[in-house]
């Protein structure tokens, strides 16, 4: 049997022309998922705590450099932009608290399918927003790469 299509794909319509915010957004679809394909109780309480607790450090870490970017190109809508990163964040720890300690398959799934969907908003609403701002390539790449410190590679961690 081949290998299984991805839940959520990201593709190149879903680019905002800076390579490193780019890397963070396929990292984020990535570990999102981590929650397709469970079947088993076990499996879903591991995976679901996984998931929301890569997401709270891994948004941090890609909100945070994004929004240097924003302040950089002097995107209008930048003050809006971070309210959602913070609405998101506290939807994570919420997320966090109500299913920390347990996890279903049916749970893990509807979770994979609102993260998908705020994702995928985020990304093709939000910040194509301020796509047009960062036409300057180069200083988009350069305030990305000097907004936060390198992480561990979480394309390879997530599969």
């Amino acid at each position: 049997m081949g290998k299984r299509m991805p839940y959520f794909q990201w593709t190149e319509a879903m680019s905002v022309g800076v390579e490193s915010l780019d890397t963070d957004h396929k990292c984020l679809v990535r570990i999102i998922n981590l929650l397709d394909g469970i079947n088993r109780n076990d499996d879903a309480k591991r995976t679901v705590q996984t998931v929301l607790d890569t997401l709270r450090l891994y948004g941090r870490f890609h909100f945070r450099r994004e929004e240097r970017v924003m302040e950089a190109v002097r995107f209008p809508g930048a003050a809006f932009h971070r309210a959602e990163h913070q609405g998101f964040a506290r939807y994570i720890e919420t997320l966090r608290a109500r299913y920390g300690e347990q996890g279903d398959p049916k749970m893990a799934r509807e979770l994979l399918d609102y993260l998908t969907g705020w994702l995928r908003h985020h990304i093709l609403i939000q910040d194509f927003a301020y796509k047009p701002y960062v036409a300057d390539r180069d200083l988009a790449d350069e305030m990305a790469r000097e907004a936060a410190p390198v992480m561990p590679n979480f394309l390879e961690l997530a599969g």
